[in-house]
């Protein structure tokens, strides 16, 4: 896909997946601050520079600006408690309210976005692929023989392309793979796979015969990172509870893989290029593949809507990170406050979240610009 046509397919993707995220995260904030009695100067949707103002309501304008994707909320005085009505001559109680309600947001976002995707789109993977994206150096996929674009078809005998059993509905197409290799550890192994070679105008089926040792590692036995492909689904009906238990699956499974990550890392289960962050380039690109026409004809929007659930999670958790200019480093601040009993000085707290901004958009191009010399793919 060239330029023109990756920015005419990618900026829609971009408004509609990140645009509504980060406005109900500004709406997070306009409210309590609303109801904390701070004045609240401007409510901006989009970004500037302005295009046009809608209306006026009370003390606050209602902007539409050109930038059309996310909004802003412009309260007096955010370090400055000189005026009464300003954020910052509030009750510590009230300004972290008020800070804390845009992730907030974001975490009931997310959820209502997951409970509502598997209500109403949800599928049931009935076909699909494991294909090999890559081999860790000395695993025993490498002694095996594996190769990245490799694609599993069975392992000891078990199919790895059709659901395993109606007993494991939730994910049983995930799971399969790790429950056959972590039944071979220490045992032969056979890892039939289907691979194309250069030259060959058809894929070839591989046979290939080994052992996994005894110490390999339960939560990765082959030492390989893979991509989940599914080929074929069908329609899956969630009840109520069952659409709001599986959307609380979703976001505990966040959690749970964020508290794995560094010892995964440490041991090396996971390729580091695998954990990197990704930015707006690469949620764009991934979005865009989430809504390209093979993926809806196998799976509808259920993954666009997932990916959009976790993308809201993931700003609300971003944002709570303690670092100057984000909220989290203005709830830091105000939690100084409360140890020490005196705010910190205004100038002092502005120039430290100056200097959080500087490092935010320098973390952010080099994140950008990794996003486009390794573009982030789903196969």
């Amino acid at each position: 896909m060239d330029l023109f046509n990756s920015i005419l397919v990618g900026l829609p993707v971009f408004i509609l997946l990140l645009g509504p995220l980060m406005l109900i995260h500004e709406l997070g904030h306009f409210l309590l601050a609303k109801k904390a009695g701070i004045r609240v100067e401007e409510f901006g949707m989009g970004l500037p520079p302005r295009a046009a103002r809608l209306f006026k309501r009370g003390e606050t304008e209602y902007t539409l600006n050109w930038l059309p994707f996310g909004a802003f909320v412009r309260m007096t005085g955010e370090e400055d408690p000189s005026d009464p009505r300003s954020f910052a001559a509030q009750p510590k109680r009230w300004r972290l309210a008020t800070l804390a309600a845009g992730p907030f947001m974001n975490f009931l976002g997310g959820f209502v976005i997951l409970t509502l995707a598997y209500l109403f789109f949800a599928t049931q993977p009935t076909e699909f692929q494991y294909r090999i994206n890559s081999v860790m150096a000395g695993s025993p996929a490498e002694r095996l023989g594996l190769q990245p674009g490799d694609v599993i078809l069975s392992v000891n005998g078990a199919d790895m392309t059709q659901r395993i059993s109606p007993a494991h509905h939730e994910q049983p197409a995930a799971n399969a793979l790790r429950m056959q290799t972590q039944k071979a550890i220490g045992k032969d192994i056979t890892v039939v796979v289907q691979r194309t070679v250069e030259g060959e105008a058809q894929p070839r089926q591989v046979t290939l015969t080994g052992q996994i040792p005894a110490n390999a590692n339960p939560n990765a036995p082959l030492g390989v990172s893979l991509s989940f492909n599914v080929t074929k689904s069908e329609r899956a009906t969630y009840s109520i509870p069952d659409a709001i238990a599986a959307a609380t699956d979703d976001i505990a499974s966040i959690f749970l893989a964020l508290a794995r990550l560094p010892g995964e890392l440490i041991n090396q289960n996971i390729p580091l290029e695998q954990a990197r962050p990704v930015g707006i380039v690469g949620i764009t690109s991934i979005g865009v593949s989430l809504v390209d026409e093979r993926t809806t004809e196998t799976q509808g929007l259920l993954p666009f809507l997932r990916f959009a659930g976790f993308i809201s999670i993931m700003i609300g958790l971003t944002n709570l990170l303690p670092i100057p200019a984000l909220d989290g480093g203005r709830i830091l601040f105000i939690l100084i406050e409360v140890i020490r009993g005196k705010r910190v000085d205004p100038q002092r707290e502005q120039w430290a979240h100056a200097v959080g901004m500087i490092i935010l958009l320098s973390l952010s191009a080099v994140i950008v610009v990794m996003d486009i010399a390794q573009p982030i793919t789903i196969r």
